[in-house]
């Protein structure tokens, strides 16, 4: 049984205007997963300069923000490394198809760009891993318009959600070790 909440999109996209930023929750999380799928761990406090620098400017977030930020960062973690039920934050299943999808585009990109950052060895990632990074990238650029939203377009938005879980997981595999920090100088 799980007893942690769902993520809810509507409250991270009211968090975040509040304090205008300019983010979507879907960016948020897709950064996030794609640091922690490409190596940083937990207690490395790189992440935040990494996230900061994606979504910020390089500017600290409100302190709200910061903390909403970290709890995420550490679900995510958690979920990934107990391999526990994982969720993308998107918009929930009754809000229109081209927004869902629009922020799953969103989620993709941001992955990418934070996975990017702090995985610059994909040539030595799986075969497996190398295809799915670049299924995520054609996910960047699905188009959303859609004529009518019906039974086959919901299914294609399902594989491809199912499919960006599967590539949070297996990029956290063989990436989500952590990254060793950098030593530092040992005073006497």
């Amino acid at each position: 049984m799980n007893d942690k909440p769902r993520l809810n999109y509507d409250a991270f996209v009211t968090l975040l205007e509040q304090h205008n930023m300019v983010v979507t929750p879907a960016e948020v999380h897709g950064v996030i997963c794609g640091l922690i799928g490409g190596g940083m761990a937990q207690n490395d406090a790189r992440w935040q300069q990494h996230f900061n620098a994606l979504l910020n400017d390089g500017f600290g977030l409100p302190s709200e923000v910061q903390k909403a930020v970290n709890l995420l960062f550490s679900r995510v973690h958690d979920d990934l490394l107990n391999q526990g039920p994982f969720e993308l934050l998107m918009p929930d299943d009754d809000e229109p198809l081209d927004e869902r999808l629009e922020a799953m585009m969103e989620w993709a990109g941001a992955f990418l760009a934070a996975f990017g950052v702090v995985q610059q060895e994909l040539n030595k990632a799986s075969t497996e891993l190398q295809e799915m990074i670049q299924d995520i990238s054609s996910i960047t650029r699905v188009s959303s318009d859609f004529d009518q939203e019906d039974e086959e377009s919901e299914v294609a938005f399902v594989v491809l959600y199912e499919h960006l879980k599967l590539g949070v997981t297996l990029a956290f595999e063989e990436f989500g070790k952590g990254l060793p920090q950098p030593k530092r100088p040992t005073l006497h």
